[in-house]
């Protein structure tokens, strides 16, 4: 019995081997465009999107960056100005046309003060109906990321 049982356990050991390995070498090709690179899974990328070249917001200084869930990764800026970035858990700036009429300080996500100093602000803010952005001022040169 002491003779049998170092026999059967390196057969067991050998035949989960050969199954790890067959795994690995049977497991095929990744489709294109399904292969994760990087530290980040599929689906968890950033969008970003730049306030530099943003000439219509001084006619019209709110946008629709999303409509709908996600995050709002992080706000980098860099070159200061005068305005300040709101951002919201929304789609419009009209209380009367937001689901449930909610009121704007319930749906604040973050803001970026006037005359920030250049760098990256992270805020990690999940939203559930979209994310919205009102500048009021000359809004600085920036990027904002999100998903």
């Amino acid at each position: 019995m002491k003779k049998v049982l170092p026999v059967l356990i390196g057969v067991v050991l050998g035949a989960l081997s050969a199954l790890a390995v067959g795994a690995l070498v049977f497991q095929g090709p990744a489709e294109p465009g399904l292969l994760n690179l990087g530290s980040v899974a599929r689906g968890g990328e950033m969008h970003a999107t730049t306030t530099g070249s943003w000439t219509a917001l001084l006619s019209n200084p709110t946008v629709a960056l999303k409509s709908s869930g996600g995050a709002l990764g992080s706000v980098t800026v860099t070159g200061a100005n005068t305005g300040v970035m709101h951002f919201y858990n929304a789609t419009t700036t009209n209380v009367n046309a937001r689901t449930g009429n909610l009121p704007t300080s319930s749906i604040w996500l973050a803001s970026v003060p006037a005359s920030a100093a250049a760098g990256t602000y992270v805020f990690d803010a999940v939203f559930f109906d979209g994310l919205f952005v009102e500048i009021v001022g000359t809004p600085p040169t920036s990027t904002i990321t999100f998903r």
